[in-house]
């Protein structure tokens, strides 16, 4: 069984080695073998920490052991990221509906998706507004991602995933 509550401090090692094995997984044939290696340079557990210390994370733990994520602001879903070995049983579902929630601010949440990632928030609603190169200020190199909203709230009918 999976629990789902606010990441604690000390999950921000746990919270990059997912990060880190969602994209090695996902990412390649989408990005180029530089963009994937380099996709985590700058970042590191103390990164994550200090996202854990801004109070918007929630975490997907299994057998005490962190195996997801999804963090959000006010209007914007920013991180969500499951580890690759449980992809697929509905937990990035729950964790979007969660991080939905948390992000709804006048009727919308927006977000920019990776373009492995793109139609998975597709499945619950969200439609393309465009494509932006993103570069992650800790460093990586840039990517290309897909900025995306979700407009009416209630749209998560999609299958799990």
């Amino acid at each position: 069984m999976v629990e789902i509550r606010p990441a604690r401090p000390g999950e921000g090692q746990a919270l990059y080695d997912v990060t880190a094995a969602a994209i090695a997984a996902r990412a390649p044939g989408f990005y180029s073998p530089a963009q994937v290696a380099a996709w985590m340079d700058g970042r590191d557990a103390a990164h994550y920490e200090q996202v854990i210390a801004e109070g918007a994370v929630r975490v997907a733990v299994r057998d005490g052991e962190v195996v997801g994520f999804v963090d959000s602001a006010p209007g914007v879903l920013l991180r969500l990221f499951v580890r690759p070995d449980i992809a697929g049983q509905g937990l990035g579902r729950r964790l979007l509906e969660l991080g939905v929630q948390a992000a709804m601010l006048d009727g919308q949440v927006r977000l920019e998706a990776t373009l492995h990632a793109t139609a998975f928030y597709t499945r619950f609603g969200f439609v393309e507004t465009g494509r932006v190169v993103f570069q992650h200020p800790l460093g990586g190199l840039p990517v290309e991602v897909v900025s995306m909203v979700l407009r009416v709230p209630g749209l998560m009918s999609g299958p799990a995933v």
